[in-house]
């Protein structure tokens, strides 16, 4: 049993390093998810701190809270006038790159590894193409893009983690199910973004109405905070996809007063969202600092597995960077977005989603579930890699005009 003050020391130095690490992640371009998950290895499989069995249970419920958490922030981050103007662009982008690389890399290791079909499609499901919001948004602001390359690359950050929940979760029915109806997953996709839409545009105006009443009292954030978590319940229960409705809960209420003004209504709760934003953004940093570390803390140290994970990371890696080189090139084309294509196509940072999939596939009791957690931890360092590559690239190019205009 660990002493409890050892245990809080813990929990204080992680958040520190987590403040640190987004200090450091400002200044450089370059990620403190690697530190994280290298602090729960040293605090898990390395010096034993914290045993990785009793996690296991507990960790599939932390990432259904976390990606609620970030989802439900990067809609109140976002505006809907944004995400109408770049939307055709962003879905040609996300639907060649995402559905191409899940199922890419699905065949491919189902062809190379023999594992069964849909296990490959559940993984390709997991690292096929998610960028990591966290990383990407706010590193394109600090490089200095364009307006409208920031909003592409917020757009498509949000866009494809919902992609690979929505087909994690058609895979993982196929699967449960026997895998016999291979129309099931089309079936399960459509009915998961509709209801997802419905429910969340439904509940966000409604939760508007209400705010109007309850604007004046100490805990309205807690509140909201409730109704997410149940607009998220309800929607799962009624089979549609619960991280889809929060996030467009928090986009419909991050633009309330485009909404209500549409509405026709006077009143407005803007001054709320500047209270629930920033509430909403430190509730969503704790939750990834923590869950990154505890993603260290359920990863499998096999030395004689660690050259072959890599060459396997590398693998994927490639057919990602074929994917996003394809798609990017189609997306940008003949757009202002077309001068920014080189560092659109390098910004690929892999970070939550496909780390909460893989711990919920622990959770399932998935027979390659071990596996999946440590090739997810690969694919997340070598995006995070080329990434921080590209950021310093794009910094030399920032450095060099500047000079050259001064002259």
């Amino acid at each position: 049993m660990i002493n409890e003050i050892i245990f809080f020391s813990i929990i204080a130095g992680i958040i520190f390093l987590g403040f640190g690490g987004e200090i450091f992640f400002k200044r450089t371009g370059i990620s403190y998810y690697l530190f994280l998950i290298l602090i729960g290895v040293i605090l898990g499989p390395v010096l034993g701190v914290f045993p990785r069995e009793p996690l296991i249970p507990v960790l599939g419920i932390f990432a259904s809270f976390t990606l609620i958490m970030i989802l439900f922030y990067s809609g109140m981050d976002m505006k809907i006038k944004e995400v109408i103007r770049g939307s055709p662009r962003t879905v040609l982008q996300v639907t060649i790159y995402v559905v191409s690389s899940i199922f890419i890399i699905g065949l491919a290791l189902h062809l190379i590894l023999k594992w069964e079909l849909i296990q490959s499609l559940i993984f390709g499901s997991m690292v096929g193409g998610e960028t990591a919001s966290v990383v990407v948004i706010p590193l394109s602001r600090s490089l200095k893009l364009g307006q409208s390359t920031v909003t592409f690359l917020t757009l498509e950050s949000i866009l494809n983690s919902i992609y690979s929940i929505v087909f994690y979760s058609a895979f993982l029915d196929l699967y449960k199910t026997g895998g016999t109806n291979w129309t099931a997953p089309l079936v399960t996709i459509g009915m998961n973004f509709t209801i997802g839409i419905t429910l969340g545009v439904i509940l966000s105006v409604a939760w508007m109405f209400t705010l109007r009443f309850f604007r004046d009292f100490k805990y309205t954030y807690v509140l909201t905070l409730g109704l997410v978590l149940i607009t998220y319940a309800v929607t799962e229960e009624l089979h549609g996809s619960g991280l889809v409705a929060v996030l467009i809960f928090g986009l419909f209420l991050g633009s309330s007063k485009t909404v209500l003004s549409r509405l026709r209504q006077k009143f407005d709760v803007a001054e709320l969202n500047v209270q629930f934003h920033k509430f909403q953004g430190e509730m969503s940093f704790l939750m990834e600092t923590f869950f990154f570390v505890f993603l260290g803390l359920v990863f499998v140290i096999n030395p004689s597995e660690i050259f072959s994970n890599l060459i396997l990371g590398l693998f994927i890696l490639g057919i990602l960077m074929v994917f996003r080189f394809v798609a990017t090139k189609i997306s940008t084309r003949n757009s202002d977005l077309n001068e920014d294509r080189r560092i659109i196509f390098l910004l690929c940072a892999q970070g939550v989603v496909p780390a909460t999939l893989s711990i919920a596939a622990l959770g399932e009791g998935l027979p390659l579930a071990n596996t999946f957690v440590g090739l997810a931890v690969y694919v997340i360092i070598l995006t995070n890699i080329v990434t921080t590559i590209g950021a310093m690239l794009i910094t030399r190019r920032n450095r060099k005009r500047k000079i050259e205009n001064d002259c």
